[in-house]
């Protein structure tokens, strides 16, 4: 841990944290970090520096809903929603979520989801040759690029695509008529070249 503090501190002093251009909460709290460090008060650089990566993750969280479409004709679109840590049911990582209405009933959720053990878990499924036959697990369909796993049950569809083996963009479409068409659709129009730039 010593040694992954001192690597860090080189960095963020190269990085000129401390100039008055980068200056914010943020870069000041890695500052405060390094500067303990210095002192030899390990333990409570430790928990400046986690407490402001914490910050930088939920920082990313919130850039994420950037690459949400506006609702289409006849949808109404939710307040995006975002999410960082290092637990849940995503095993940590970043996620920035919205939702749509059709009407009283008929519901999408777009879900995008970064830095997770999700991402290599959704990697090992996608190439397993059990999903090119289709069935219940669902069928690998091509999408922009990148494999996608779409799951169709009529009024119901789940469709997963693993963006440049970084991201895992979900796609839930429910009670709405052709609903895998319309996973696909809600996913077509989420910006790929923000989402590509916000994950580099």
């Amino acid at each position: 841990m010593k040694r992954a503090i001192a690597v860090f501190a080189a960095l963020a002093l190269s990085m000129g944290l401390a100039s008055a251009a980068l200056a914010d909460q943020i870069s000041d709290q890695l500052n405060q970090g390094v500067k303990l460090y210095q002192e030899g008060k390990v333990s409570q650089a430790i928990r400046e520096i986690e407490f402001a990566l914490a910050q930088m993750m939920q920082k990313k969280a919130d850039m994420l809903g950037q690459v949400f479409p506006e609702a289409p004709a006849g949808w109404t679109a939710a307040e995006i929603e975002s999410k960082s840590g290092s637990g849940g049911m995503f095993g940590g990582g970043v996620s920035a979520t919205r939702r749509y209405k059709n009407g009283e009933r008929g519901q999408v959720k777009i879900q995008v989801i970064s830095d997770s053990p999700l991402i290599q878990s959704m990697g090992m499924m996608l190439n397993n040759p059990m999903f090119t036959q289709g069935g219940k697990q669902g069928k690998l369909v091509p999408f922009k690029g990148n494999k996608a796993l779409l799951k169709d049950r009529g009024d119901r569809a789940e469709f997963q695509s693993l963006i440049d083996n970084k991201v895992l963009l979900q796609v839930d479409a429910s009670r709405v008529k052709n609903a895998a068409q319309v996973a696909q659709e809600f996913a077509d129009k989420v910006n790929m070249e923000k989402l590509k730039e916000l994950t580099r």
